[in-house]
């Protein structure tokens, strides 16, 4: 009885070996296949996080173009301004760029997928800390001059706005309507308004500034992207 009893408690604890050896193996393929499905998430998101990048160098190249476009039109009608008789030889291209100063464009950036990764706190999952912590700052970066854009220079293009409308008369209104272009009365008043000039020297100076910060901007983001292409090469060109 004794060695029968000696046996039966060797095999129950054999089998007690097996199913705890059997539970640890299934819990060790659990944690590779949660380890796997996490790898795979980070993979993903360096794909997403990419793209975004292109679209944000796409998106500062438009903001750019904008900026050129009003800092030209604006340095064309100031050129008038400080002329000695303040002649206007085209009527057709002042009228232009006379609008060029007072156009405003939003600066906007959408929700990207870092931005996500960041509020449910699984930027982790990129298990790259360095490229974290420059995504982190660049749109810091972008958001800051997104801010300041919306504070002085578009309020000063509103300035503008307010400042140059009420300039003229109906018959004025309707020689523009007509004929698309300004009246001579009109151009004369508007060329002789201090304060309409400041506006646009304003308007020049936060042009100049603002094509500074973009373009340090698109510095980063195009390092992003280099960085990325490094690191991730197989991953970035699938």
């Amino acid at each position: 009885m004794e060695n029968k009893t000696g046996k039966y408690f060797k095999y129950a604890i054999g089998e007690i070996i097996l199913v705890v050896i059997g539970i640890l193996i299934a819990l060790q393929i659990n944690n590779w296949n949660e380890n796997r499905k996490i790898e795979q998430s980070g993979k993903e998101y360096i794909k997403e996080i990419y793209k975004d990048l292109k679209i944000e160098i796409s998106n500062i190249d438009e903001i750019l173009n904008s900026l050129s476009d009003q800092y030209n039109g604006t340095e064309y009608v100031l050129n008038v301004f400080e002329s000695k008789n303040k002649v206007v030889k085209d009527t057709i291209l002042f009228t232009k760029n006379h609008w060029a100063p007072s156009r405003l464009f939003i600066i906007e950036r959408d929700l990207n997928t870092f931005d996500k990764l960041k509020s449910s706190g699984q930027s982790s999952l990129l298990k790259n800390d360095s490229l974290s912590n420059l995504l982190d700052k660049f749109y810091k970066n972008f958001d800051i001059r997104i801010s300041n854009f919306k504070e002085y220079p578009l309020q000063i293009r509103m300035d503008l706005r307010r400042a140059a409308f009420p300039i003229g008369n109906m018959n004025d209104f309707k020689y523009e309507m007509e004929n698309s272009k300004l009246s001579s009365a009109f151009i004369k008043e508007f060329l002789n308004n201090e304060v309409i000039y400041k506006y646009l020297l304003s308007i020049l100076k936060t042009c100049r500034y603002n094509t500074n910060f973009f373009k340090e901007l698109k510095n980063e983001a195009l390092h992003l992207i280099n960085l990325m292409e490094v690191e991730y090469p197989r991953l970035i060109n699938k």
